[in-house]
């Protein structure tokens, strides 16, 4: 539950919850009649099927803004599994308010709202919980499939001076950025809580192959970066692309506009 989450970051890869919880919800409330929900609809002289095709309507509207908004958040914020299955909850618990709204509105005030409530968060988490929890396991199973059929690369990412040594071996989630500098490349990268830096005699070219094997990306003629540290990319009157790091003590990173599309397309 604390390890990264690893989802779809567009908001194309979330539109398979805002169609397939509803489908799930209004299917199962016809076929099973949980709860005996179709009794407990037999209001306002609509018919239950009437009713929960509006409430799977509902569900569809509040899935499409939040995971619109879960979506825009993702691209930014280090989501992890617990912190996912919390927004899932909150998910539910805000159709839970919207559901027994509708519902008090068509029993005309016969119940009272908060009364309908306690029965709409039983009705919504016990019967959405199944569909959550076979997307998110589908989902845990892709990322393992994908694991096992990646290409292995070293753990950590080893760099070499002009004369082939061995000059720096650390962990590839740990290095922030790479800069040209005249015969050096300044490596930026994480020790514990600090921003530490090393100058190594070499060429760009010369730890291009390296680096992109371990996830790092060129944004500029002089710089590589880590998308893992980028925390946005900004635009300037004059047009200038920068990325501005999560680390305040790392000054921003230039990007050239033929780098631009593939390094926001990772964030």
């Amino acid at each position: 539950m604390n390890t990264q989450l690893r989802i779809g970051k567009t908001y194309r890869s979330q539109l398979s919850y805002v169609v397939l919880i509803p489908a799930f919800f209004v299917g199962f409330c016809f076929l099973y009649n949980p709860f005996d929900m179709q009794a407990y609809y037999q209001v306002g002289g609509m018919g239950f099927g009437f009713h929960f095709v509006i409430l799977a309507t509902i569900l569809m509207a509040i899935l499409a803004l939040t995971r619109l908004i879960f979506s825009a958040l993702y691209k930014h914020i280090p989501f992890k599994w617990w912190h996912y299955t919390v927004w899932c909850f909150g998910e539910v618990f805000v159709y839970s308010f919207f559901m027994a709204l509708y519902t008090t509105l068509f029993y005309n005030g016969q119940y009272n709202y908060f009364t309908v409530l306690s029965h709409c968060f039983k009705f919504a988490y016990l019967i959405l919980l199944y569909p959550y929890l076979y997307l998110i396991l589908i989902q845990i199973i892709l990322n393992k499939d994908k694991d096992l059929n990646a290409e292995p690369v070293e753990t950590l990412v080893k760099f070499y001076d002009e004369h082939k040594r061995l000059k720096l071996t650390i962990a590839p989630a740990a290095v922030i950025s790479i800069q040209a500098d005249s015969n050096y490349v300044i490596i930026r990268y994480m020790d514990a809580d600090r921003v530490k830096k090393f100058m190594l005699r070499a060429s760009m070219k010369s730890v291009e192959n390296t680096v992109a094997q371990h996830g790092l990306v060129r944004c500029h003629r002089s710089y590589f970066v880590n998308p893992r540290f980028v925390k946005l990319l900004s635009k300037n009157r004059e047009g200038m692309i920068t990325a501005e790091l999560l680390h305040p003590e790392v000054p921003a990173i230039p990007v050239s506009k033929q780098f631009y599309k593939r390094l926001s397309e990772l964030l």
